[in-house]
């Protein structure tokens, strides 16, 4: 609400443009999400920030990037977003990490809830903040922490004790349930405590857990409402669970994980928890008789989990010496208990540096280290229907709806009969996953016939139920380019918005300003190259124009490339490295150049050839390629010439004068990435201008 005040009414010059709400990994970020949504529509405002749910599968929808210069409030959860500003986002595509990387380093401000829990995040996020100070960045650029646990002197906070729910008690009792029949005798407590009329809540330290208790309750009480809520599961599914979760009145128990410690409001009268760092026991034991709804206070039942009590014998050894009593919201925030830090590696300035290049083969290879613990990884997984027992090769990437986050461990354990498929991420052929490429964010598909999910509890890979495919079959956009747009007419439009954008946003000099321009101006030259050109027109039919293309008409937009990996961004580059006829006083060249090969985030630092690709090559573009001359109606003109990728290869010039441009005083990596992703933005909505609907489009 600070941050919505600010911006829109009291300060909005200097107040950043995006909110980043962000969660513990493992919440579910939908109960919050709703209830933004909803201020923002009791407030009026919801036609002026832009709201945006980046958690679970809907962490890869991108459409928060379309619009820069708009108000906006991101929530999520810390995994996908601290990834994403290390430009090693989980689950983003590779080509869109420079975007994410720009935009959510600048004109953002962060705010961290419950900051002990997240793990390696936390000192993660407090150095990514002091870089972005000392690299720079074009608008204000902020992060706050807050957490429910009091760090200062315990007698002090003497106010916060007025109001019902800080007074609300609740009775802390210890389980000790015996290692062998560890979930039957937890069964057995939470029917013993539960109350008929109330609602109970048990906590688990693992989603196996919880499911083991989850199907354990409704065996033993096949009358009773048995709800699992936790983060493992399909879009639908996750929002549907969010949802009941939130439901007050019900007479049921609540299995679930960490998924409700932040950002949920539901309450429970009887509450049982896993032993737990203390600053997510302080969260579930506010979700014990949470509003004082339960007037003879509530249950807060505790137990060690049977892997023992790790780090957390000090939340243990505190629990123990109030055995029995009953206890306030606010004797929980004042209590002094030692937390203990998680192991992490330290965010350092040339690891920052080196993950500006996101080309395949870069190193590090993703952001984990700094994010979150090994046992907290993560992917994505997806159910598909196989006569033949794998994916056609046409067969498109699992869209977000068909997807569920699930522990990485759980998919590196199946047995290999199961068949874990991708696609590859330089060739884009569907294969078998190998170890190495399970990594925190990968996006992998299942043959469904062999199980793995279950409506009603989510990820189960216990179960060899067939899974109900959501795969809608190959279907055509809806949305599509319905005209042949030509080159030199995309250029124009593109240096339009480029203007536009750059216009409305704070912080730009000029020369930004000017070098966004000039390189929307100039960044599909490539386009001119032969191979281009003959896949525009390779689709049967429409009788397109005879002058050079930058868009094809749907639905003749299907042609192919005669070349594989062919980046028409390298050429542009190559074409503006091959002549100063087009430089300007006052504009490095060198930037410009770089922002146009940068525009899809294929070619930016370092440029690989493709494996198979011959010596000649280099991402489909042959040594000694000619391309026609260009004429631009701005005046510009590039001759026809012979084409050479040498200055892309190793030991040519791109690579240091990349890194050159990169440690720039005036740039900085938060700069050059927010530069680059103004283009890209401009470059969108220049093609968007002639999109329209592909329904009923004659072939």
């Amino acid at each position: 609400m600070a941050w919505l005040y600010r911006r829109l009414v009291s300060a909005g010059e200097v107040t950043p443009r995006r909110l980043v709400y962000v969660l513990p990994q493992g919440s579910l970020a939908e109960p919050t999400h709703a209830r933004v949504a909803e201020w923002l529509r009791r407030l009026g405002c919801a036609d002026e920030v832009d709201l945006h749910l980046l958690a679970g599968p809907e962490s890869q929808n991108g459409t928060w990037r379309r619009f820069p210069e708009r108000s906006a409030i991101l929530v999520g959860t810390h995994d996908g977003l601290l990834s994403r500003a290390l430009m090693r986002g989980f689950a983003d595509a590779r080509a869109m990490a420079p975007v994410s990387f720009g935009l959510l380093n600048t004109d953002t401000h962060w705010v961290f809830d419950e900051m002990h829990l997240l793990g390696p995040g936390l000192p993660t996020s407090e150095r990514l903040q002091s870089l972005r100070e000392s690299f720079g960045t074009t608008a204000p650029t902020g992060s706050t922490w807050m957490s429910s646990t009091w760090g200062g002197d315990p007698t002090d906070g003497a106010d916060v004790a007025a109001g019902a729910p800080l007074a609300a008690v609740r009775r802390i009792r210890r389980l000790d349930p015996d290692p062998t029949r560890y979930v039957d005798d937890l069964v057995d407590a939470l029917g013993a405590a539960h109350l008929p009329g109330t609602q109970s809540i048990a906590v688990l330290g693992s989603a196996r857990r919880a499911r083991a208790v989850h199907g354990a309750l409704r065996a033993a009480h096949p009358g009773r409402e048995i709800v699992l809520v936790h983060p493992y599961a399909r879009s639908v599914d996750r929002q549907n669970r969010a949802a009941v979760s939130e439901e007050a009145g019900r007479d049921r128990i609540l299995v679930t994980t960490r998924a409700l410690d932040v950002g949920s409001d539901v309450s429970g009268r009887t509450l049982l928890t896993e032993l737990a760092p203390w600053s997510a026991l302080v969260q579930r034991a506010g979700r014990c008789n949470r509003h004082g709804e339960h007037l003879d206070g509530g249950d807060l039942l505790w137990c060690v989990p049977p892997d023992g009590p790790g780090p957390d014998a000090g939340v243990a050894a505190w629990l123990d010496a109030h055995e029995g009593e009953a206890v306030t919201t606010v004797d929980l925030f004042r209590a002094r208990v030692e937390q203990g830090a998680a192991s992490s590696r330290i965010l350092r300035e040339h690891d920052v540096l080196a993950m500006f290049d996101n080309a395949y083969g870069a190193v590090p290879a993703d952001a984990s280290p700094w994010v979150c613990a090994d046992d907290e990884h993560t992917v994505f997984v997806a159910w598909r229907v196989w006569e033949s027992g794998e994916p056609a090769e046409d067969e498109p990437q699992a869209a977000r709806g068909e997807q569920c986050e699930a522990p990485l461990a759980d998919v590196r354990e199946m047995p290999a009969d199961r068949g874990v498929w991708l696609r590859d991420p330089v060739d884009g052929r569907w294969r078998h996953a190998v170890a190495d490429d399970l990594r925190p964010g990968t996006s992998v598909v299942l043959d469904a016939a062999r199980g793995g999910y279950l409506p009603e509890v989510g990820w189960a890979p216990e179960s060899d139920a067939p899974v109900p495919s959501l795969f809608a079959g190959r279907t055509p956009p809806a949305i599509a380019c319905v005209a042949w747009v030509s080159l030199d007419r995309h250029l124009l439009e593109t240096e339009e918005e480029a203007r536009a954008v750059t216009a409305a946003l704070p912080g730009l000099t000029d020369e930004h300003r000017e070098a966004v321009a000039r390189a929307a101006r100039f960044h599909d030259l490539g386009k001119c190259h032969d191979v281009f050109q003959a896949m525009l027109r390779g689709g049967g039919g429409g009788e397109p124009p005879d002058h050079l293309l930058a868009k094809s008409k749907a639905p003749w937009n299907n042609g192919l490339s005669t070349r594989a990996y062919f980046r028409h961004e390298l050429v542009s580059a190559l074409i503006l490295s091959n002549g100063e006829h087009w430089h300007t006083p006052g504009l490095d060249p060198e930037l410009v150049t770089y922002l146009v090969a940068a525009h899809h985030g294929r070619v930016r630092v370092s440029v690989r050839p493709a494996a198979d690709e011959d010596a000649q090559a280099l991402l489909g573009v042959r040594d000694g390629d000619r391309t026609p001359p260009v004429a631009v109606s701005t005046g510009d003109h590039f001759p026809g010439q012979s084409l050479d990728t040498g200055v892309f290869r190793p030991g040519g010039s791109w690579t240091p004068q990349v890194l050159a441009l990169r440690d720039r005083d005036d740039l900085g990596p938060f700069r050059l990435a927010y530069l680059e992703s103004l283009v890209r933005v401009a470059d969108w909505r220049s093609s968007a201008r002639h999109d329209g609907p592909t329904a009923g489009l004659a072939p």
